[in-house]
């Protein structure tokens, strides 16, 4: 965790001197939806997540290198959510997932110019990703042992601690056999690109699409499964 927070303090060093070495600096916001792909060891069958969706804000800039090309690196906040309901051995779930991610992307960019008004870039490259939070939490209601249940229980996928309401520790722990097991980590280094449109040097419409390099799982289950992030956006944007 050290060493994350470390690399992602030079990371945000990085972007703020890359922001104020030019003042041409963007501000961009828009949807963002995400999935994550698992397998098993040795085994070519794949699973993936009920997508999740939501938004992302953060702030951006070009520093040109030469004709066309130049680099964009950046800041962003995003907060994705899903929400589900289902019944399992005979409790009826009715819950939701949502996360809080910090994404530095560093990508190369190279616009073309059609006409004073209108350019059409490329962009592709790493973004890091720090996982500030990811939470799933359940409302609960059934009968266990004799014992009619209405509560509520939360699960740190990062930590994997389990927090629950109205909910004693012996049902607690009852539930907990069909709670998740593995515990994931909170960096991810995604490679990616997309296309944008400049529009009267002050608007930029774009969309792209990253896929994370590193698997997620950490512990026992990191030998046995790789679970790998994918995520797709379009923003608007304004250059100042």
């Amino acid at each position: 965790m050290k060493k994350s927070m470390l690399f992602f303090a030079a990371m945000l060093a990085f972007a703020v001197s890359a922001l104020n070495a030019n003042a041409q600096i963007g501000v961009d916001f828009g949807y963002m939806g995400s999935s994550y792909r698992s397998t098993s060891q040795g085994s070519d069958n794949v699973a993936t997540t009920d997508p999740l969706n939501g938004f992302y804000v953060g702030v951006t800039d070009d520093i040109k290198l030469v004709a066309g090309l130049s680099i964009q690196p950046g800041l962003s906040y995003s907060f994705l959510t899903s929400s589900e309901k289902q019944e399992v051995a005979g409790f009826k779930f009715s819950g939701s997932t949502n996360e809080h991610n910090l994404n530095i992307p560093v990508h190369l960019k190279y616009t073309f110019n059609i006409l004073p008004i209108l350019g059409i870039y490329v962009f592709g490259g790493p973004s890091f990703n720090i996982g500030l939070a990811s939470n799933e939490s359940f409302d609960i209601s059934g009968s266990l042992l004799g014992t009619e249940i209405n509560g509520k229980i939360s699960y740190d996928n990062y930590t994997g601690k389990i927090s629950s309401e109205n909910i004693s520790d012996d049902i607690r722990n009852q539930v907990n056999n069909y709670m998740p097991q593995s515990r994931m980590s909170r960096f991810d280094v995604l490679l990616g690109g997309g296309l944008g449109i400049n529009l009267f040097k002050f608007l930029s419409v774009r969309g792209g699409y990253d896929y994370g390099m590193l698997n997620r799982y950490k512990g026992e289950s990191k030998d046995q499964f790789n679970i790998n992030r994918s995520q797709f956006y379009v923003s608007v944007g304004f250059r100042f």
